[in-house]
């Protein structure tokens, strides 16, 4: 090539590499992002990993417990306790991110580790309708304490601790877990009810390949009276559907860990597990009808929430409303006699499904916030906050149950549609839904449909930074199916949620 022709070329070629290199700059951000996104680690969703066969986490800490072998230096040195481990099971359903937690040594840590990385491949967790990576943390106990580990045989035929298909309760029951039939068979010594003895008991037994429990024992006991209650609620169970291995009916060992909790114990409200519901349809409406918003709020302009604490009992009953936070002599008084005043609401459920008391708080506006107060753009939005909103009765602001408030369109069965709709909103200062838009659009019913749905979110408690009220971005996936069609409510429900917006 001449020089001349070359420069030339030199000179040309050089703005086109600087550009290329400022788009991969570009694009590296964007990539990380992305993969970053990909990474994330939940520890709940709303679709749990399982292993094959269901059985939630005591199939996975019997998986662990079958393929763990105790080791000679433990053995001989006598070590014995329980090793902490934890662990991520990928979108794609493997085990990977095997760490020790809590360790006992002697090669116990090892051992478990071991007995880990050989479990099978798990149906992957799910949020949203997407596969996620979820994190465990689970004991794996050296050796198993005495009576409850498996015996070998029964009747000439191996005894397994965990199989493909794990003992079931017969039809119409079988998604009723094996702790709630024990629990709904419990009854209560005095030693309970009275709440002088409560806490963990852990029973085993073995589910032949009948399907007959047998030989039922306490391994982690309570009280005398305690203990034989729970065995007496073991053997009251059903024929339960065998276990199953290679497609043949095989005895299962069981452990089953249980609450003996007083039926007048008080539980503190969780709003992703032990949580009440106010009747729909939800609590706004019922401060709209009946909320007497006193003279000196509007004389004074006053403005700002009372909240009010109380007792949800396992019947539904509101009791023991007691006030939280102080706005003025009137407006405390009308926040206490809206409360006692509330109908009876949905109690909460414990792992057994069994109804329990819960301490549950409101937030009453005063006065209740206008929609039609104009939101202004120039306040910084935050994208999580210390404290993060809330529904006027204190349960999560999060994404699961937007799916109850939307209308799912005929168009989604009728043309078989599937995909995502995702969303982005403002929960301002006064706890009101601004500025919703649809991020990633299916179709203009579906993408209506979310539209809609926020525009029901009733007025919430606001995100919180250091101690004052501030405006919050939150985003929302809402997958559409044919199946969720059947499975919508046919009415919307004035109580949605979604999930912030990850902090870039």
């Amino acid at each position: 090539m001449k020089p001349r022709l070359r420069h030339a070329f030199s000179a040309l070629a050089a703005p086109f590499f600087a550009f290329l290199l400022v788009l991969l700059a570009l694009a590296r951000p964007s990539a990380a992002q992305g993969e970053a996104e990909e990474e994330k680690v939940y520890t709940y969703v709303e679709q749990m990993p399982t292993l094959p066969g269901n059985g939630g986490n005591q199939a996975i800490v019997a998986a662990i417990q079958e393929r763990l072998v105790y080791p000679e230096q433990a053995r001989r040195d006598n070590v014995t306790g329980r090793v902490f481990v934890s662990f991520t099971v990928t979108p794609t359903g493997g085990v990977k991110s095997i760490k020790v937690v809590k360790g006992i040594g002697a090669g116990c840590d090892e051992a478990t580790v071991a007995a880990v990385s050989q479990l099978p491949r798990f149906i992957p967790g799910k949020q949203n309708g997407r596969a996620v990576s979820v994190s465990f943390t689970v004991p794996a106990t050296f050796p198993p304490a005495s009576g409850a580990s498996a015996p070998a045989t029964l009747d000439g035929a191996r005894v397994y601790s965990y199989v493909e298909q794990m003992p079931t309760l017969p039809a119409p029951n079988e998604k009723t877990t094996l702790q709630a039939a024990v629990m709904k068979n419990l009854v209560f010594p005095a030693e309970v009810r009275d709440a002088k003895s409560e806490g963990p008991v852990q029973v085993t037994f073995v589910v032949d390949a009948k399907g007959n429990v047998r030989d039922p024992k306490i391994v982690t006991g309570l009280c005398p009276a305690c203990d034989e209650a729970v065995l007496a609620a073991v053997r009251k169970l059903p024929r339960l559907v065998p276990g199953q291995q290679g497609g043949q009916p095989v005895p299962v060992n069981l452990a089953l860990p249980l609450q003996l909790i007083s039926p007048n114990h008080v539980y503190p409200a969780d709003p992703r597990g032990l949580h009440a519901t106010f009747p729909a349809p939800g609590v706004y409406d019922y401060l709209k009808r009946n909320l007497r918003v006193p003279a000196v709020v509007a004389t004074e302009k006053l403005q700002g929430r009372v909240r009010v604490e109380f007792i949800v009992r396992p019947s539904g009953k509101v009791e023991g409303a007691e006030l939280k936070t102080h706005l003025c002599t009137s407006c405390d008084a009308e926040a206490l006699r809206l409360v006692n005043a509330f109908p009876a609401w949905a109690p909460a459920r414990d792992n057994a499904d069994q109804p329990v008391a819960t301490r549950q708080f409101v937030d009453i506006p005063m006065p209740l916030p206008d929609p039609n107060k104009p939101f202004v753009d120039g306040d910084k939005v935050y994208s999580y906050a210390e404290s993060m909103p809330t529904f006027l009765d204190g349960s999560p602001v999060y994404g699961p149950s937007i799916q109850q408030a939307v209308r799912y369109p005929e168009a989604v069965k009728r043309e078989n549609i599937n995909g995502t709709v995702s969303a982005e909103y403002i929960i301002d200062a006064d706890g009101l839904v601004r500025k919703p838009r649809i991020t990633r659009g299916l179709c203009t019913s579906c993408d209506q449909a979310v539209l809609d749905a926020l525009a029901q979110i009733c007025p919430c408690t606001p995100a919180q930074q250091n101690g004052r009220p501030v405006p919050i971005q939150m985003r929302v996936d809402v997958p559409f199916t044919p199946s969720s069609v059947s499975a919508a409510a046919p009415a919307p429900v004035k109580k949605p949620a979604a999930s912030p917006v990850k902090k870039k």
